[in-house]
């Protein structure tokens, strides 16, 4: 696979190309690749360059150097970095592209148009959660949580199935928070590996898991019910007063302490660039007006 569309590239497509609009230069995981999709059609945001494209350009002639060119010339294939340049990977450098991002919305996972894709470092990139496994793989539902070193959030989707390729997908950091809060102990990384935001978000869930208190259920028999509460009374009282306090806590103090610190981390980044809001806002993946009021 390839960081950009080479002249490799394009002649393997042209000796592939003989299903129509089933073969085309196709952005994967690993970059880009000439694929066959027997009975599918390529993916549209991903594809760069189809047999059909391919041959408008050469007719019912050989693929030429002029041909060749003119069709790498139609648009710029190489993919940037995680920073926006086009910079290609170095030789010993294992990497991976982003094809993929979380809609918000669904949650689920959706194809980016390939001009928008990133490839980044493997190496450097950590794997905070890991919920695959055979059976998941089966039901397309295996999936990790991983974090870059440049702090991008990603969420690597895998299926045994040829017809759902393996893909990195970027998530916000809300969604990632969110995944580590929900998930068992025993999917994480171990603790110590863990970055600031994972373990903020599993001492909120162990806040809950603490504070966590159910109804007694003794199925639909009004009597055994009272019983049952009867005899949970005082550590529902003890339940109640406890999360209302705390409850309390958390909103009129936690919260302010968390913003303080937050302040603090904006005001040390905007002194950091020379007071420039511009640029610190940018660093901070904020708008400057969001700045101004943490500021």
């Amino acid at each position: 696979m390839a960081w950009t569309i080479t002249n490799e590239l394009l002649t393997e497509l042209f000796e592939r190309g003989s299903r129509h609009g089933e073969t085309a230069i196709v952005l994967g995981e690993g970059g880009w690749d000439c694929h066959v999709h027997h009975g599918l059609t390529p993916p549209e945001n991903l594809t760069g360059i189809t047999w059909e494209t391919m041959a408008g350009f050469t007719g019912d002639e050989e693929l030429d150097d002029e041909a060749t060119r003119a069709l790498l010339a139609t648009a710029d294939y190489s993919i940037r970095d995680e920073e926006g340049q086009r910079i290609p990977p170095g030789a010993d450098t294992e990497w991976a592209v982003i094809t993929g991002a979380v809609n918000d919305v669904t949650s689920a996972a959706e194809d980016l148009p390939w001009r928008e894709a990133r490839w980044f470092d493997l190496g450097t990139t950590r794997r905070i959660l890991d919920q695959d496994d055979d059976e998941l793989r089966e039901e397309r539902r295996a999936w990790s949580l991983w974090v870059t070193q440049r702090g991008q959030w990603l969420l690597a989707t895998t299926s045994q199935y040829d017809s759902e390729p393996d893909q990195w997908v970027e998530c916000t950091a809300q969604h990632a928070a969110s995944l580590i809060y929900r998930a068992d102990w025993s999917l994480l990384a171990n603790e110590a590996e863990l970055p600031l935001l994972a373990r903020a978000a599993r001492a909120a869930r162990e806040l809950t898991d603490l504070l966590e208190f159910e109804a007694p259920n003794s199925g639909s028999d009004p009597e055994r019910q009272v019983a049952a509460c009867w005899e949970a009374r005082d550590v529902a009282t003890e339940y109640e007063n406890a999360t209302r306090v705390v409850g309390t806590l958390v909103r009129e103090t936690v919260q302010q302490e968390i913003r303080t610190s937050r302040q603090n981390a904006v005001k040390t980044v905007w002194l950091a660039h020379d007071s420039n809001s511009t640029t610190a806002a940018n660093t901070l993946n904020m708008s400057r007006r969001t700045l101004k009021d943490l500021l």
